[in-house]
């Protein structure tokens, strides 16, 4: 991605870094195997009518969504993204977003939890990072 937005992309184009970089966590085959992971962001508007092409990415858009949201700080860790990630779902439970979320999981190609950072490598403090967790849910079902 660093060098899709540094210009190497098809209309040698560079491109403003946007935040959240979210990387999306995807389930492993079982468990003694690693997950494997997708990063994204968010493409400035400028570019959002006509995105420069590059070899080896792909556009994805999202339709509108509902998400559970959970917000930690500190530098991401493998460890910190996991107990986060346990905080949320365990949040979750005996409520209405907890079925939601295991049927947006409903295959093997869509993401266990998202991570979304929002601040550059270079920032030290005052890190804002989140835990989001894709929820299949009807309006109507929406507490008031």
């Amino acid at each position: 991605l660093f060098d899709y937005i540094q210009g190497k992309n098809k209309y040698k184009q560079q491109i403003e870094m946007t935040a959240p970089v979210i990387t999306e966590v995807l389930p492993s085959d079982g468990p003694f195997c690693e997950s494997s992971f997708r990063i994204s962001f968010y493409l400035p508007k400028v570019n959002q009518a006509n995105p420069p092409p590059a070899e080896g990415l792909h556009i994805q858009k999202w339709k509108s969504t509902y998400l559970a949201v959970r917000q930690f700080s500190g530098f991401v860790t493998d460890y910190n993204v996991g107990v986060e990630a346990a905080a949320l779902e365990a949040s979750l439970a005996d409520t209405v977003w907890s079925p939601a979320i295991k049927k947006s999981q409903k295959d093997e190609t869509t993401s266990v939890y998202l991570v979304a950072q929002y601040n550059s490598p270079f920032e030290f403090s005052g890190r804002v990072n989140e835990i989001w967790m894709l929820a299949d849910l009807e309006d109507e079902l929406l507490p008031v």
